[in-house]
């Protein structure tokens, strides 16, 4: 039986299919039947809210180096389209493909999804942004925060608007203690603990749910990945082929 709830979150759009963290590719999840979507934000040089993974441009532009010493005019000039991994599927060429800002992500899909927004990494005034993004839009209710590095930021986060879900993914202390972990995301009234393919368990997952917690995994690159995080009880994952995820709930629940 599939925890409850269970979130089917396109990863970085449907990134299997169109180029990450592009309109293509949240469109592309969209049409798949994807209500979630997870996306990773960070200031440009002139503190626009760019959506992008990498620390460098270079494996998904035709850009070179940091995104924050560019201002976003100069990384809408960017191909983010024309680079290729063979682990993927795309379904057509995308060359040409721009980049784009939380706020445009915000304004094609609106109240249609719920966000998972991830703080790449600590920056002077980030939080501050991002959420002031969220309440322009009026999603602080469809949005779950997500950070690795930035415990204090979330915390922040969470007095800012206390109607913002918090999701957490303490990857060293899930290397060293992983209970203490769990524990420490309920101390700090956090919604979501974030596991890893690597790193997860069905005892972990256990002790998130006896504390009110949900907890997702990550990092499923295989339908094996896939399974195995349904079946240890993970309140679903981010996933780059939501459809996979999909197919697997239709038929869970014939």
């Amino acid at each position: 039986m599939l925890a409850s709830p269970f979130h089917i979150i396109a990863h970085r759009g449907a990134s299997g299919y169109a180029p990450e963290n592009t309109m293509a590719s949240f469109r592309c999840a969209v049409d798949l039947g994807a209500t979630e979507v997870e996306t990773d934000v960070a200031f440009t040089r002139d503190r626009e809210l760019l959506l992008f993974h990498d620390e460098t441009l270079e494996r998904t532009t035709d850009g070179s180096g940091l995104p924050e010493d560019h201002t976003l005019t100069q990384l809408l000039e960017l191909d983010a389209g024309s680079w290729h991994d063979p682990r993927l599927n795309w379904d057509r060429d995308y060359a040409g493909e721009k980049l784009i800002t939380l706020g445009q992500l915000f304004d094609a899909f609106g109240k249609t999804l719920i966000y998972h927004v991830e703080l790449k990494k600590p920056m002077a005034g980030l939080v501050e942004a991002v959420v002031d993004c969220i309440h322009k839009h009026d999603l602080a209710e469809r949005v779950y925060l997500f950070s690795i590095q930035d415990e204090d930021g979330l915390k922040r986060a969470k007095a800012m608007e206390p109607r913002l879900r918090i999701a957490w993914a303490p990857e060293e202390l899930l290397a060293s203690d992983p209970p203490e972990a769990v524990h420490r995301c309920a101390r700090n009234r956090f919604s979501m603990i974030v596991l890893n393919a690597s790193n997860q368990s069905r005892e972990l997952v256990r002790l998130a749910h006896s504390l009110g917690l949900e907890a997702r995994s990550s990092g499923i690159s295989s339908r094996e990945k896939m399974i195995a995080a349904a079946e240890i009880g993970c309140n679903g994952m981010t996933i780059n082929w939501p459809d996979w995820l999909m197919a697997y709930v239709r038929e869970a629940g014939e």
